[in-house]
């Protein structure tokens, strides 16, 4: 299982696994069949409204076949959290190397990179008009394959550009992994109303540090580190034990998230 480590202003390593290739794949054929039906929909019910004329027809092709099919992974990404039709279906999406959501810059950055892909997308177009040059752009998709093949995070050429990859969002952690704890104690009372500044991942973050197994010094010193910054961002005080804090916050962190 492939797995990518990425840190948080905590300086708290979170992992999340690399979509497999074959996961990636199978996005790519589902989003194919998204773009035939729509080319077949274009073809059959819009196009013809354009009517017959030569400079009316090619027009025609470019406003309601060519650009749609070439923006669609763009736009699918941009406005979709990462994803297409065919990685939604399939579970996986596209982030940043810092486990963000990518910026605009990044997602344009990576859809222009993906020359071979754009024109593997027209496909159903080319087919119909131009048979000929479609073995043309599909050799122009094989080095993005063979980078995906090689890369140890499976990135594409646009995807190591850009700072993005494409995670597996299906994948969970085991339950002793997760953000979640029963509170028995009915009268529960928090210590700490400032840990819901943090998000998820950070909290996510905090457990795995308390459950990770490291040599007794350096598993003090690390802990010692992420502490004294969780307080500073946080601005608390307090005299608890390292360990006692990141316990404590946990059990906030799930009085108020449940409250």
């Amino acid at each position: 299982m492939a797995i990518i480590t990425i840190g948080t202003p905590f300086n708290i390593d979170l992992e999340f696994k690399i979509a497999t290739v074959n996961k990636r794949l199978l996005a790519w054929l589902i989003d194919m069949v998204v773009i035939c039906f729509y080319f077949y929909l274009m073809l059959r019910f819009v196009y013809p409204l354009f009517g017959m004329g030569e400079a009316v027809s090619t027009f025609a092709q470019l406003l309601v076949i060519v650009i749609p099919i070439l923006l669609y992974q763009l736009f699918f990404e941009l406005f979709f959290n990462g994803q297409t039709i065919g990685k939604k279906a399939v579970g996986i999406a596209v982030i940043d190397m810092e486990g963000k959501e990518p910026s605009i810059g990044q997602y344009l950055l990576r859809w222009i990179l993906c020359i071979g892909n754009l024109f593997v997308y027209i496909i159903p177009y080319l087919i119909i008009a131009y048979p000929a040059v479609m073995i043309f752009f599909l050799i122009l998709y094989l080095p993005d394959f063979l980078f995906v093949i090689i890369s140890n995070k499976s990135q594409r050429i646009g995807d190591f550009a850009a700072g993005t990859v494409v995670i597996d969002k299906k994948y969970r952690p085991s339950i002793n992994e997760t953000i979640y704890l029963q509170i028995e104690n009915k009268d529960y009372q928090p210590m700490f109303p400032q840990v819901m500044r943090l998000s998820d991942r950070d909290i996510n973050g905090i457990r795995n540090l308390i459950n990770i197994k490291r040599p007794a010094k350096d598993s003090q010193s690390y802990t010692f580190q992420v502490v004294d910054k969780i307080k500073s961002v946080l601005e608390i005080e307090t005299d608890l034990h390292p360990e006692d804090f990141l316990q404590q916050l946990l059990w906030d962190y799930n009085y108020y998230t449940k409250a």
